[in-house]
């Protein structure tokens, strides 16, 4: 093409977009959306994504290595290392903090933060604990207990502590945390068992490698038992998360088709309005090329301008947003991050739609005849049915690619291959619904019969006009299809985070402990109206005389003994302790079934699930609390209650009372009472408790109620921002067929129709279409979102409420803004041409 038509094209364009400014700013701003999306995006990955030294310094601080073992000493690490290494142990366990009625559990840490451990956590204020009576604290530990620097705090495992600083974990700053003095770890690195998990920091000489004895980065190593040690390198912990990857890559895909699609339906629908100005162009002498250029002209102006505009407005919706960062990922934010070669393809990306997207409208335009043309009457359509075909091949195709691309990625996380098939199957999944709603739209027609007029024409102007259609549902379809797959995602997640939390209590149980638990549970009990409720004594001697106890009332002297036979022979006896029961007792554990058994005398045990143990009989052994010889025993049999609760259950096993008295025990003081309520325990329940508890000593009150669910405001978030980009596309998609089918309005004004028809037909439109892309976009939508869990083993969880309740808001809106924003035809234009 020459430059002279070159020149005439970009006029042409130039013109077309001045003389339509409504309509060109629509189809600018429906392609930038896109892309605005995707910078927004790209830019918020790069600034809230850790870097690999950011990775590296949480993990290990300043470390090289840092060393696992199930049993060695520092001692035996600096053996077996090059001289010169420097090895730090540091500790991590789980502590329990008690507030006036409550107790907490805590991730406690002990380490030198200002040695190898330097960057695992950072000092805020204050100063780090020196001794074994000084802790540092989060603020968000801080926040939760009123407590500041110099205050004191409650640990039941070491008593009343002193802060004297706090501390910051930069990847989880809402949590929780508690910093011990580095002697907690020094002395389990000894070898001291203070039930602690120890593990040491690292680092070597100069080009100094870790001895064969030690696994590198926890590969097995030679022998038939593998490692006792494993050492995980800096280049190990800095490695970024492949699943987000491969999530992003297959979102940023359907970002690509969104843009594709989005930009399809405005030149279609653009197209059709310049369809009698392109046939007066071909009757005056203009060849195919040249009337295929004025689109693609358009096009790329078009296009070019919402690719700058969609980048600036993605940096800039992010700038804004970057002081809340921190919040909605819980984690310390650095500064904005723009990354220039993928800001450029974004816009690359947008611009690239925009021509893709102009290709079929402008081959169109050129092959129309000119009669056709000039007359102004729509194209032939082609068959719907044949559409309905090639969707269906591409669903299915969609499918196998994604079921190929989770096995794939299952055998091999690193494979390639494995992400081009799940971005291929969520494209073509996409593609595959959006080519089946024009047969959907044809078969709308016939449910008009009986509806009022104007919800009657829009239905059969929809089947009618579906060659314009079709595109504008395929937009919508495929901007709701990622809010649907968005919150498929999250929805899964929790729900595989939920099935690894195991609860320590029943879902309608609470648990008063410390040393006014009696009388504090009691009164909980009757406030909460309380189903049943277990009091859990201690076991004490029957007589108080000193030869079966040194002090009457000590914990854990009776216990039974079971012979597991899975161990080796001199470690099968293991002791459970026990308590004593009722009836009562047993129902608030909802163990009613197993009361006979206890009342014949056996031994109820209350275990997590089923185990290849053999619980039909078992030893209750009594033990002098001086000397821990044998005072008495007994063999019981054994009736086994599965509760599905943790090893942190108030109660292993219990005993009538009568039983208890043959073995010379009876029930002490109680320092635990479960109440269990007819309905699930709220945190209200759990509020009211723990003021009451709060009245006596030392005692709070508890309930396990339910696994943490943590970034729900990301969450909520994310999900508000792809259906408000969804509720753009519905809404622009809409305003630009309203445009394109203005004609058919003012015929229906010419023969004396009430001009408020306008309003209810576009009404009733909007609400056809997108009622239809929402329901096509659920099962669009949780194809990827299956294939990206099924790469990971995870199971897919459909949020059925949320699904809904967007595919709800959809129509809704349209049907509301069509009502509301529909500007009314004047009568005296009812005879103007569509063109003038």
């Amino acid at each position: 093409m020459r430059r002279s038509s070159v020149a005439a094209i970009t006029r042409i364009g130039w013109r077309n977009i001045g003389r339509s400014r409504g309509r060109s700013a629509l189809i600018v701003l429906l392609v930038l959306l896109p892309v605005a999306a995707m910078a927004a995006a790209i830019t918020l990955i790069s600034t809230v994504s850790p870097t690999a030294e950011e990775t590296a310094a949480h993990r290990m601080g300043l470390a090289d290595y840092e060393i696992q073992a199930g049993s060695t000493t520092t001692a035996s690490l600096e053996a077996a290392l090059p001289d010169g290494a420097v090895v730090v142990p540091w500790s991590y366990d789980l502590v329990h903090l008690v507030v006036p009625g409550r107790t907490v559990e805590l991730q406690a840490r002990s380490m030198d933060l200002d040695g190898l451990a330097a960057g695992m956590l950072v000092v805020t204020e204050g100063r780090q604990p020196s001794n074994e009576h000084e802790v540092a604290i989060s603020a968000g530990l801080a926040l939760f207990t009123g407590t500041a620097v110099g205050g004191q705090v409650q640990i039941s495992e070491t008593g009343p502590v002193t802060v004297v600083g706090l501390v910051e974990d930069t990847f989880d700053i809402k949590g929780r945390h508690v910093l011990l003095d580095e002697s907690f770890a020094r002395r389990q690195g000894d070898g001291e068992d203070i039930g602690a998990s120890a593990q040491w920091l690292v680092a070597l000489p100069d080009a100094s490698a870790l001895p064969e004895t030690v696994c590198a980065d926890g590969a097995e190593g030679p022998g038939e038992q593998g490692c006792d040690l494993y050492g995980y390198s800096r280049d190990w912990a800095s490695q970024p998360s492949a699943d987000a990857s491969v999530g992003v890559l297959v979102l940023g895909g359907l970002a690509l088709v969104e843009a594709i699609l989005v930009a399809a339906a405005a030149f279609a629908v653009s197209v059709r309005r310049r369809q009698r100005e392109l046939g007066l162009l071909a009757a005056a002498g203009a060849e195919r090329r040249h009337l295929a250029g004025t689109v693609l002209g358009e096009g790329i102006l078009l296009g070019g301008l919402a690719a700058v505009s969609g980048n600036v407005i993605g940096i800039g919706m992010i700038v804004v947003a970057s002081p809340w960062l921190d919040d909605l990922t819980g984690r310390r934010v650095g500064p904005i991050e723009i990354n220039g070669v993928y800001l450029f393809l974004a816009g690359a990306v947008g611009l690239l739609a925009c021509l893709l997207a102009a290709a079929l409208p402008a081959r169109a335009a050129a092959r129309l005849p000119v009669l056709l043309a000039l007359s102004g009457r729509r194209p032939p359509q082609g068959s719907a049915r044949r559409l309905l075909v090639v969707g269906a091949a591409l669903i299915t195709l969609g499918t196998v690619l994604t079921s190929a691309g989770a096995a794939m990625r299952l055998a091999d996380a690193g494979g390639s291959l494995s992400v081009i098939a799940l971005l291929g199957g969520a494209i073509l999944g996409v593609l595959g619904f959006g080519m089946c709603s024009p047969w959907l739209i044809e078969r709308l027609e016939q449910l008009g019969v009986s509806l009022p007029p104007s919800t009657r024409i829009a239905l059969r102007d929809s089947a009618r006009a579906r060659s314009r259609n079709a595109p504008i549902v395929l937009a919508i379809l495929s901007a709701f299809a990622a809010t649907v797959a968005i919150s498929s995602t999250f929805a899964s997640n929790d729900a595989e985070s939920a099935s690894r939390w195991q609860p320590w209590l029943r879902a309608d149980q609470l648990i008063v402990g410390g040393e006014g638990a009696e009388r504090a549970g009691a009164q909980v009990a009757t406030k909460l109206g309380a189903l049943a409720v277990a009091p859990i004594p201690e076991l004490v001697a029957a007589t108080s005389g000193p030869d079966l106890y040194d002090n009457v009332g000590i914990v854990g002297r009776a216990a039974i003994v079971i012979e597991d036979r899975r161990r080796p022979a001199e470690e099968r006896e293991i002791e459970y302790q026990i308590t004593i029961a009722d009836a009562e007792f047993m129902s608030a554990f909802g163990a009613e079934s197993a009361v006979s058994a206890l009342d014949a005398g056996g031994l109820v045990m209350f275990r997590f699930g089923p185990d290849d143990l053999d619980l039909t009989e078992a030893t209750v052994v009594v033990r002098n609390g001086r000397t821990g010889d044998e005072v008495t025993s007994k063999t019981v049999p054994v009736t086994v209650v599965i509760t599905g609760l943790s090893f942190g259950q108030p109660v292993t096993a219990v005993l009538s009372r009568a039983t208890a008295a043959k073995l010379g025990l009876a029930a002490g003081p109680v320092r635990q009472y479960v109440i269990r309520l007819n309905r699930p325990v709220t945190e209200a329940d759990v509020a009211q408790a723990a003021a009451i508890a709060a009245t006596e000593p030392n005692t709070y009150a508890d309930a396990s109620l339910g696994p943490p669910q943590p970034a729900q405001v990301f969450r909520f978030v994310l999900i508000s921002l792809s259906l408000l980009f969804a509720l753009s596309v519905t809404g622009i998609a809409v305003a630009l067929g309203e445009a394109e089918s203005r004609p058919d309005q003012r015929t229906l004004l010419a023969i004396g129709a009430d001009p408020g028809i306008r309003r209810r037909i576009a009404a009733a439109r909007a609400g056809i279409l997108a009622l239809m892309a929402g329901v096509l976009a659920v099962p669009a939508g949780l194809l990827p979102a299956w294939g990206l869990l099924g790469s990971r083993g995870a199971p897919l969880v459909v949020p059925v409420p949320e699904i809904i309740a967007a595919a709800a808001i959809l129509p809704l809106a349209g049907i509301v803004g069509a009502l509301f924003l529909t500007r009314r035809i004047p009568a005296w234009s009812a005879l103007r041409q569509a063109g003038s």
